[in-house]
């Protein structure tokens, strides 16, 4: 009996491993991990520290690589800078330590990639020497001229903002030992005025990247006229900016100017470090997608090199045929035909599960399948779950270590990287 038992648990454990799928050697994996997970205002540096260093140990246990660590969140910072105030979740001062040179050192010495987290142009903070609060006129504005009074965002149309924004960035690219900038609302907002609220300010940076109602999903349509998408250089009024087509042309150009820009300035510098763009995860299709709703052109970023690694925000499916559809199976509403260009040309594409949705929807277990599922698309590269708090607080990290992740991998170079530096 015991022999017959033993042979059948042998059994069991081989067929799940089979269907955890194997990964290649060169898988990427981290998770998102935002502000509040890794620094608490009403703890000190000790504490705070010890929360850090928690955080590079749970990915150690998953057999993860890298992490994507936030650092600059509603126009304010958690580093050392020169530019923005320090975070509401540093309580607006220095905690007693710099955050990203700490969680860079600490990431290191694990064997851990680190990419700065950056959000790009939602710079809700009116905190004393935020961009919103010194430049109000940055602020977007709708078609009578009304700017933001709420989740403001800088207008991507302004060339003051863009070089702004790309002097923030570059003091974190020269001052850091950072192997990443990942770039998140590198877009143009999705707010109406018929969406007017009083938030709190945890409620503005609580926000997510590509949350999203269906309530909301019908203002965007049915009341153009009150979208945040002009500013006080280019009024509604005021038509067409020269040399452009239509408003839709110029809000598209004026965000990938943007990001050309950026990694033009960073290859300048420091060719090994890549720029990656949490992007949302319907590219041109449905009614809340990147390329008609708020103006991302994530594929022309990534065909043409703009970017060296694309993240889309993968929240709207929740089961391994949903991923594999939005991926390759129910075009033209997935990636494939869009980005091929970019994956032969070798820039990294990697899935972002939404970990949250998975918990929200009863169906957590579903991760293994979706894993084994991608893997069996050779052009996905890996993953960045949102977020390290669902997995943290899901005791996930040594689960997976133990089993869909469990072997060790690399990240493979960045193939342009390589090339600049040859």
């Amino acid at each position: 009996m015991y022999y017959f038992n033993r042979i059948k648990w042998i059994s069991v454990l081989f067929a799940t491993h089979l269907a955890w799928g194997s990964s290649s050697n060169t898988e990427f994996r981290s998770t998102w991990v935002i502000t509040w997970d890794h620094i608490n205002r009403y703890e000190n540096s000790g504490q705070n520290l010890y929360r850090l260093r928690k955080i590079m140990d749970d990915h150690v246990d998953a057999n993860m690589n890298a992490v994507i660590f936030q650092v600059r969140q509603g126009g304010t910072a958690y580093y050392e800078s020169s530019y923005e105030p320090w975070g509401y979740y540093a309580g607006y001062q220095n905690p007693g330590y710099d955050p990203l040179d700490m969680a860079i050192k600490e990431a290191h010495s694990r064997g851990l990639e680190l990419h700065a987290w950056f959000n790009v142009f939602q710079t809700s903070s009116t905190y004393e020497g935020s961009p919103a609060a010194e430049h109000p006129e940055w602020i977007c504005r709708d078609q009578n001229g009304n700017p933001m009074s709420s989740y403001r965002s800088l207008s991507p149309g302004l060339q003051e903002v863009r070089d702004y924004t790309i002097d923030v960035a570059m003091e974190i690219v020269h001052k850091y030992d950072i192997d990443g900038l990942h770039l998140d609302y590198v877009r143009w907002n999705e707010h109406t005025n018929s969406q007017r609220n009083d938030p709190t300010v945890d409620q503005e940076l609580k926000r997510l990247d590509g949350e999203i109602n269906e309530n909301e999903i019908e203002n965007l349509v049915s009341n153009m006229s009150g979208r945040y998408l002009y500013d006080y250089q280019h009024p509604y009024s005021g038509g067409v900016p020269s040399g452009f087509l239509s408003w839709e042309e110029w809000w598209r150009w004026s965000v990938t100017t943007f990001v050309q820009t950026l990694h033009d300035t960073i290859q300048s510098v420091k060719p090994h470090v890549k720029l990656s763009a949490a992007v949302l995860g319907k590219y041109n299709w449905s009614g809340w997608q990147g390329y008609g709703t708020v103006f991302q052109d994530a594929a022309l970023w990534y065909n043409e090199g703009y970017i060296d690694h694309l993240m889309p925000m993968s929240y709207h499916w929740t089961t391994a045929q949903g991923f594999v559809g939005m991926l390759s199976n129910d075009c033209p509403n997935c990636w494939q035909p869009f980005i091929w260009e970019g994956i032969e040309s070798g820039r990294a594409f990697t899935v972002g599960p939404g970990s949250y949705i998975l918990e929200s929807n009863n169906v957590w277990n579903n991760h293994p399948g979706i894993i084994s599922s991608m893997r069996r698309i050779d052009w996905v590269d890996g993953y960045q779950f949102f977020s390290y708090g669902t997995w943290r607080d899901n005791d996930y990290f040594l689960s997976a270590g133990q089993t869909f992740f469990d072997n060790k991998t690399k990240i493979r170079m960045n193939p342009i990287g390589i090339n600049s530096e040859s």
